[in-house]
């Protein structure tokens, strides 16, 4: 569990559930425009994140972004881990100017919130360019067969585990 939870004030209209997601994303296609996805746990939201969605934004005309739940980033990242709650990490991300909506999804990859939205790009990071694993591969081939495209962003990662690892050691 996060360690810091998320007060109930935290809300914003531009969280909405999978099933709106995916009909905007329905609607915006309809109009002949882009919809771009960017997943990801965004714990501790820092300037990678936010240059990451300003370089995404540049891709799509809408640009989606799906947050890993509290399950699936302990899974991923370890019990300590996230630190804020999904509905925070949420908020963070929906009050980014780059970002128009946020979904909080309940899966460990991308290729299920893929495959229910349909975005017209999936976008990483750059450190994604040529990496080769079983997940990226699989996130790969659902954009493809939703009729997307992989695209990535070019500035240089940084990271949420380096930055808590950095505090640690350093405090």
């Amino acid at each position: 569990m996060p360690i810091i939870e998320t007060p109930g004030i935290y809300a914003s209209n531009k969280i909405l559930s999978i099933n709106e997601a995916r009909r905007k994303v329905s609607r915006i296609k309809s109009q002949n425009k882009t919809a771009g996805l960017c997943h990801g746990g965004f714990d501790l939201l820092h300037s990678g994140h936010i240059r990451h969605f300003e370089s995404a934004k540049k891709i799509c005309d809408c640009l989606f972004v799906s947050v890993t739940s509290d399950k699936f980033v302990s899974l991923l990242k370890g019990q300590a881990r996230p630190v804020f709650s999904e509905k925070l990490r949420a908020y963070s991300v929906a009050n980014s100017q780059f970002v128009d909506y946020v979904v909080i999804s309940d899966f460990k990859l991308g290729v299920e919130i893929i495959n229910i939205l349909k975005p017209s790009y999936y976008i990483k990071g750059q450190d994604y360019i040529n990496k080769q694993n079983p997940d990226i591969d699989a996130e790969r081939d659902a954009i493809s067969i939703v009729g997307g495209e992989i695209r990535f962003t070019t500035e240089p990662k940084l990271s949420t585990s380096e930055i808590i690892r950095y505090i640690k050691e350093k405090l």
